[in-house]
């Protein structure tokens, strides 16, 4: 159905007033805050319609409607009026993401952090799919006998730690012919292909390598994590409990269980990765049982214009979206700006010299 001036002004009048307050909406409200100088009778004639054709629906018996998953769509495909963030709240996430390094789990976990804090509401942002990352080089330190850090570098400057045991008698000597056998063989290839690659060596290590070489496949294994081990970061789950409408504990420890469970929770944040922007899911048009109240807003961060990873807001159907979807969206720009420029700088830093 496509809806006249008047009924949509009606309709984003209840939608916005039902944002702000979380209570049916009466047609004598609607007479008030709408711009259309039209007698309660005449706008309970068009909250009517709206009704027939699913955009607005009762709650119970009082005279007021709330939207329905249908109108909270119409309202989110028109053209909202979207708040300008200050200037001051940009330069806050761009000098707080500088401040981690080149770090990628400090980064994206300090975006989370920051998200969460600026728009109220439960942030997720997820790491790079190993699709999307190219291997660059890779080093080993040894910290003490038995206990080695790797140090993967990726194409764009983006590093990942991680504390891996080796055998006691593994020397310094031994680690850096590891990283040299390692970045002689997977520079330049994805971590997915080379993850690919190091299981089917290592079943066919005991015929073709010895166990030195052994050995460096299996740190190299261990140096990052597969797809099915991505990360998550998550904050802001106390603003569960500051949304005055959710009152239903079984259904907020289905929310709390949801994000527990990182496999299900990435096969729904996968959904958005394939946008090619910003994307709004309802959790009703889904048919997600834990966030049937709730909607999904996304948008992916790039590097050299491929979308790597996910900032996510978590929030009530019923949730400022005109301020959370510019949160979001400036979050994945300044990721991917931070990302790219990263890039750059090592790109040029490693040109050989004329």
């Amino acid at each position: 159905m496509t809806l006249d001036q008047r009924q949509t002004d009606v309709l984003f009048t209840i939608v916005r007033c039902y944002i702000q307050s979380g209570l049916p909406v009466g047609s004598r409200t609607v007479a008030r805050k709408s711009s259309l100088n039209l007698s309660p009778a005449s706008i309970r004639n068009i909250m009517a319609d709206l009704a027939e054709e699913n955009f607005i629906e009762q709650p119970h018996t009082s005279a007021g409607r709330i939207p329905s998953t249908n109108g909270f769509r119409f309202y989110l495909d028109s053209k909202l009026d979207m708040e300008i963030l200050p200037a001051e709240v940009e330069e806050k996430i761009k000098s707080a993401l500088v401040r981690t390094g080149p770090d990628l789990s400090q980064t994206l976990s300090q975006a989370s952090k920051l998200l969460s804090s600026i728009s109220n509401q439960i942030s997720l942002v997820i790491t790079p799919s190993q699709q999307n990352i190219r291997w660059k080089h890779i080093d080993f330190i040894q910290l003490r006998a038995g206990l080695v850090m790797s140090i993967l570098v990726m194409e764009g400057g983006m590093v990942q730690n991680k504390i891996i045991t080796v055998d006691s008698d593994i020397t310094a000597d031994d680690l850096i012919k590891f990283s040299n056998y390692l970045n002689e063989h997977y520079k330049g290839k994805t971590l997915l292909q080379v993850r690919a690659n190091i299981f089917s060596q290592i079943k066919r290590a005991r015929k073709r390598f010895n166990n030195l070489y052994q050995e460096a496949l299996r740190l190299a294994r261990e140096s990052f994590e597969p797809d099915n081990n991505r990360q998550v970061y998550v904050d802001g789950t106390h603003y569960l409990f500051q949304d005055s409408e959710f009152t239903d504990l079984p259904k907020m420890r289905e929310v709390f269980r949801l994000l527990e469970e990182r496999s299900k929770l990435l096969k729904i944040l996968d959904q958005t990765l394939e946008s090619e922007g910003l994307s709004i899911l309802l959790g009703q048009e889904q048919d997600w049982q834990e966030l049937s109240d709730y909607t999904v807003i996304s948008s992916p961060y790039s590097l050299k214009g491929d979308n790597i990873g996910l900032v996510s807001i978590i929030g009530p159907t019923r949730m400022n979206y005109s301020r959370v979807i510019p949160a979001v969206d400036l979050t994945a720009r300044i990721l991917s700006q931070l990302f790219n420029e990263i890039f750059e700088h090592n790109t040029i830093k490693n040109m050989p010299k004329t």
